[in-house]
C-alpha cells in the first residue's frame, strides 16, 4: 500500500469520526464571499490530519485544480482536508529593515462584515471570539 493510500485511508476515517459541514462548492462559495468582501485578508487554516496552522491569502479560481483541489505556496491538498479556517481580527505582520526588526504592524480585518455575508445564502457552521471568524469544515 502506497502513502498516498495510507493518508486516504486515515483522512476517510477522522472524517467518518466528525461532523460534516462543508463540501467543495461551499467552501469555493465562502472564498467568493471573502473575496468580493475584502481580497487581502488573510486567512489561518488547519487540515484535518496536521497540528500545524497555516497561515495564506484567500484563494483565486486559479488556485482550484479540478474543482476540488487546492493549490497554494504550501502545496497541494483537497478542499475536504480543511478542519476549520479562521478569519483573525487583528494580524501582526513582522517588518524587517534588512537584518533590523522594526515594530509589527498590527492590520485590523472586519470580521463584521465577514459575519454578514454568511448570513446571506448558503448556511455556514462558524462562530466568533475575540480571536476572529473561524468557520467550520468539520467539527
Amino acid at each position: 500500500m502506497s502513502n498516498v493510500e495510507k493518508y486516504q485511508i486515515r483522512l476517510q476515517q477522522e472524517i467518518g469520526n466528525r461532523a460534516s459541514f462543508m463540501n467543495a462548492t461551499k467552501w469555493k462559495a465562502l472564498f467568493l464571499i471573502l473575496k468580493e468582501t475584502d481580497p487581502s485578508y488573510i486567512l489561518k487554516v488547519k487540515l484535518l490530519l496536521e497540528n500545524e496552522i497555516r497561515e495564506t491569502t484567500i484563494p483565486n479560481s486559479k488556485n482550484f485544480i479540478n474543482k476540488k483541489y487546492l493549490e497554494e505556496y504550501w502545496g497541494v491538498f483537497e478542499l475536504k482536508e480543511i478542519e476549520w479556517i479562521l478569519v483573525p481580527s487583528k494580524v501582526t505582520l513582522e517588518r524587517k529593515n534588512r537584518e533590523e526588526l522594526l515594530v509589527p504592524k498590527v492590520m485590523h480585518q472586519n470580521i463584521e462584515v465577514i459575519e454578514k455575508a454568511l448570513q446571506r445564502g448558503k448556511q455556514f457552521e462558524y462562530e466568533t471570539s475575540d480571536l476572529g471568524l473561524k468557520i467550520y469544515g468539520y467539527r
